[in-house]
């Protein structure tokens, strides 16, 4: 079975989320409506009657109280039928007459005139649905003591003081006929709405994946170029969103990928050259002695070991960087005396320097931190062979600690010839010269610096080149002082 397209998976996913919508909207709709259309319809029954609102309020301020009623509910169904019911309006007809508190008659008044027994489509019953309620809402008369939590109520206030309230519960057959009319009207523009939003929601999912199913192409074939070999493909940007930022975040893995492709095949026509050239030596010398061109003599044998040390340091320092970028360097970590350990290193070389006439002056500074002995002295050996190497004769030296905010900053700065700005940042590449100052008859495998900056990185260390003050080249260094140092 093919798998679904992401334009596909994305237009079902929005259409399926707006349907589980529509229906969760229509659901509460119902739920909603069920329960707030019965007191909805009650409420505006209730706002319609004003006159049997007045008629009440009229009998309690002319009492003083509910005891009228209270004792004669008769009054109260008379009123409800001769105003609610009938619908008779108050000033075109006489009201149901009261009674007096102190003497309540023997007969009750008939109620009002019909034209008929009862009012034209209303049972005599409909009165059931009235309700008379004192200030604290306990009935005074109606059909019932206790009321359904759907009756509505309407305050009737005298003088500025809510005395009670008339109540009204809508016949549950009345109010599901007109209840189940207006919802099937509000459920057939409903289904219209969800259809509509439907539609629209469908064909704005199909924009949206399209749109983006056109993005995501641009870095599916980026993607099948790079792994074609193809490093110099570059996807075009037209906006500032997230897919444009991913886009430029695969420009820039694109362009290290061929600069890293180009890196590798430099370095290997580098290796290549840096082997041929002692080799050659080799076999010419070796073919010379062979033919008896020239002599087996002591000085012709160190020639020849000369050029063999020279290719055993290159290929010593290409097997450590080798497992330096495979994270196979082993290190054996230890507190280590940083300003004891320069001081051996510069005192391995001290004969050196006397014979290159280099003047040496160290500051040092007490000072612990965490490393590999072994590693650190090789860094501080291929700076001062990187020095004694590319500073002209009776040039300095001058080497310094500083501790500063829990680290320890090491300067070695040498003095003429100096480095180009434009070099500096290149100078711990591997096998890169200056042409004006490094060469292969001074020595150097080109290799050195690259082998000081890992393990600078393997002791967390800051490795930065600048022009040094005396005229050469200037090493910072920054270590992490040893807890507790």
């Amino acid at each position: 079975m093919a798998a679904l397209r992401i334009r596909t998976k994305l237009l079902l996913a929005i259409v399926s989320i707006n349907t589980i919508l529509a229906l969760a909207m229509y659901l509460l709709n119902s739920i909603s409506f069920e329960r707030g259309f019965s007191g909805y319809l009650g409420q505006q029954i209730l706002e319609r009657q004003t006159t049997l609102v007045n008629q009440l309020q009229q009998t309690y301020q002319t009492s003083g109280s509910w005891l009228q009623l209270r004792q004669h509910p008769e009054f109260f169904q008379q009123l409800v039928r001769y105003y609610a019911v009938s619908g008779r309006n108050a000033e075109r007809a006489t009201p149901p007459q009261q009674y007096d508190n102190a003497t309540p008659p023997n007969d009750l008044p008939p109620p009002p005139p019909f034209a008929g027994h009862h009012p034209p489509h209303r049972p005599p019953e409909d009165w059931f649905g009235w309700v008379l309620l004192d200030a604290d809402k306990q009935t005074l008369a109606g059909p019932a003591a206790t009321l359904p939590p759907e009756t509505v109520v309407r305050p009737l206030i005298v003088d500025n003081k809510t005395v009670g309230f008339l109540g009204y519960l809508p016949r549950r057959e009345l109010a599901k006929t007109l209840n189940n009319a207006f919802k099937a009207q509000q459920q057939q523009t409903f289904a219209l709405i969800a259809l509509a939003m439907l539609i629209a929601s469908a064909l704005l999912a199909w924009g949206i994946a399209e749109w983006l199913n056109r993005r995501l192409l641009g870095l599916t074939h980026g993607t099948q170029a790079l792994t074609a070999g193809d490093f110099q493909h570059v996807i075009a940007i037209d906006s500032d969103d997230e897919l444009a930022q991913l886009a430029r975040d695969f420009n820039t893995l694109a362009h290290t990928l061929d600069n890293n492709q180009r890196s590798r095949q430099r370095w290997i026509v580098d290796i290549s050259h840096e082997l041929r050239t002692p080799l050659a030596i080799l076999q010419g010398e070796l073919e010379a002695l062979r033919d008896g061109v020239r002599p087996v003599s002591a000085t012709n044998i160190q020639s020849l070991w000369h050029e063999i040390r020279r290719i055993s340091r290159l290929v010593d320092d290409l097997h450590l960087l080798s497992q330096a970028d495979a994270g196979s360097l082993s290190y054996n970590w230890q507190l280590i005396d940083l300003d004891k350990l320069i001081a051996n290193v510069l005192s391995q070389f001290s004969h050196q320097f006397a014979n290159h006439e280099l003047h040496v002056s160290f500051q040092p500074q007490h000072a612990l931190i965490t490393g590999d002995a072994a590693r650190l002295t090789q860094l501080w050996v291929n700076l001062a062979q990187n020095t004694l190497r590319y500073t002209d004769a009776q040039g300095q030296l001058h080497i310094k600690m500083t501790i500063i905010q829990q680290r320890v900053v090491v300067t070695w700065q040498d003095s003429s010839p100096g480095v180009n700005d434009a070099d500096l940042p290149r100078l711990t590449e591997r096998l890169f010269r200056v042409d004006s100052s490094r060469n292969r008859n001074s020595g150097g495998s080109g290799l050195g610096l690259s082998i000081v900056q890992a393990i600078a990185q393997a002791h967390q260390a800051s490795l930065q080149p600048s022009r040094s003050e005396l005229g050469g080249l200037c090493w910072t260094l920054s270590f992490a002082l040893a807890d507790g140092d």
